[in-house]
């Protein structure tokens, strides 16, 4: 009998194991990239800010492009100055980060937007490419 510490591992040492692991991490993260550029049909584009939509630059069925503007906020900026709260009204310009197909506008221009939870686009983004 030996007098060795028997280990409960199917690798010869820890490095092995290491490897093992990072393979497996690495195979996850193909699995999910692939599953997301060519399984995903359609993107939701939320609104990106708590704000007032003033405007929507694409129409159903328009092709889009990365870097597209496609819709416009009215969002109230605070900042601290003083020991006082400024608010400042400003509008910005939101771009497209995939290109695509608009199916469809739900958001509607002097609505009111919240971050996350408002579906401004519907979009069938290009195949092979992530949302």
């Amino acid at each position: 009998m030996s007098n060795e510490k028997q280990k409960m591992t199917v690798f010869k040492n820890d490095r092995h194991e290491d490897v093992a692991s990072i393979i497996f991490a690495g195979l996850v993260v193909l699995f999910v990239l692939g599953y997301m550029a060519f399984i995903v049909p359609t993107v939701k584009v939320k609104a990106s800010q708590d704000g007032k939509l003033i405007s929507v630059a694409v129409e159903k069925g328009a092709q889009v492009k990365k870097g597209d503007t496609i819709y416009t906020l009215e969002v109230v900026e605070k900042k601290w100055k003083d020991n006082v709260m400024e608010e400042k009204v400003v509008t910005r310009d939101v771009s497209i980060k995939a290109n695509g197909k608009v199916l469809e506008v739900p958001g509607k221009p002097g609505s009111v937007v919240k971050k996350g939870k408002d579906t401004i686009i519907i979009l069938d983004h290009e195949k092979g490419t992530l949302p």
